[in-house]
């Protein structure tokens, strides 16, 4: 590749994420914003426009003059789903959303699945694709663990292996990724837009043994095997399910210790309890006991909240837009 073709994509890719931030912008604004002459800016639009990525219209300047020609970029040239899952009285209540580039949903669906096969979200993706949704990567926000397409722990036995993930992108021409749902909702709870610090969340389903995921100066945290929050092992899974979630005094005990192990390992400058048993009095209880057994020394904050949903949701949201700019970031020709 010759220097000249380096230097054009360099500037197209300049070009197209001032524009994706900016969303509206004349060539005068984008010139000053990208440093380029006009000209050149003139030039990749053009170029932009004819893959589809961007449409120019005039506009009146109001003034009387020449109008100004405004170029936008089209938050429809791709789009990006997540499927998550809640737990209901009625059992897996799961959660199709589909995003454009800028983040906004245009598209969702609920549907309780409690025999999750391999093809449970076909439909989904073909009624979306119907819509004229042009699909790019699908996260699955899921309980368990995955690494690239072998998912080695999952609450759905149907997904795992390392079948899931490859049909999905055969079938349907998109990127595939797999996160662990607590991971996602730590993600979710705004730490995944900061780019310093250590956050931490402990998700206790009742049912089953907690989870936990760490976020790390933006990072999550996955650890060898992506085997980084698998706390239910620490008392065993029977011990878990057989704890009364009403008995706050019962409570105390084992939560204050799976909370004082993270205070004291990473330190998080907040650690979410996420379960919809904490009461005003049980976390009083906890951040007591934790000043007490530290002498006070842990300053992070710890509180909880009821529901992950919202979280995962919006974790989901938040990698695949991460990851759609760094696709588009690498973007010299068409998608």
């Amino acid at each position: 590749m010759s220097s000249s073709d380096l230097r054009r994509g360099q500037h197209l890719r300049r070009l197209r994420m001032e524009l994706i931030a900016m969303r509206r912008a004349t060539r005068a604004q984008l010139s000053e914003r990208t440093g380029l002459s006009t000209m050149t800016v003139g030039k990749l639009l053009a170029e932009l426009e004819a893959r589809g990525e961007v449409r120019q219209d005039e506009q009146e300047t109001g003034t009387g003059g020449r109008p100004s020609t405004v170029a936008a970029y089209r938050e429809d040239f791709a789009h990006f789903a997540a499927v998550s899952v809640r737990q209901e009285a009625e059992g897996n209540a799961f959660t199709f959303c589909v995003y454009n580039l800028f983040g906004e949903e245009i598209m969702r669906k609920e549907a309780v699945i409690n025999d999750v096969r391999e093809d449970s979200f076909d439909d989904w993706l073909t009624r979306a694709a119907l819509r004229g949704c042009r699909l790019k990567l699908v996260v699955f926000a899921l309980p368990g663990e995955a690494q690239g397409d072998h998912i080695f722990v999952c609450d759905f036995p149907a997904l795992l292996g390392e079948r899931f993930l490859p049909r999905i992108r055969a079938r349907f021409g998109v990127e595939t990724i797999f996160e662990n749902d607590v991971n996602t909702a730590v993600f979710g709870h705004g730490f995944g837009e900061r780019e310093e610090g250590v956050y931490a969340g402990l998700y206790f389903p009742m049912k089953f043994g907690p989870g936990a995921g760490v976020v790390m100066d933006g990072k999550i945290l996955h650890g060898c095997r992506h085997f980084a929050g698998e706390i239910a092992a620490l008392e065993g899974q029977k011990m878990w399910q057989s704890l009364d979630y009403g008995d706050e005094a019962g409570l105390l005990e084992p939560i204050g210790r799976l909370v004082l192990i993270y205070c004291c390992v990473i330190a998080p400058q907040s650690l979410i309890l996420y379960g919809s048993f904490f009461t005003p009095d049980l976390m009083r209880k906890l951040s007591t006991r934790v000043q007490e057994q530290l002498s006070g020394q842990y300053a992070g904050q710890i509180t909880s909240c009821p529901s992950m949903a919202r979280d995962i949701r919006q974790g989901a949201r938040r990698l695949c837009m991460r990851r759609m700019q760094e696709w588009l970031r690498g973007q010299d020709g068409c998608f």
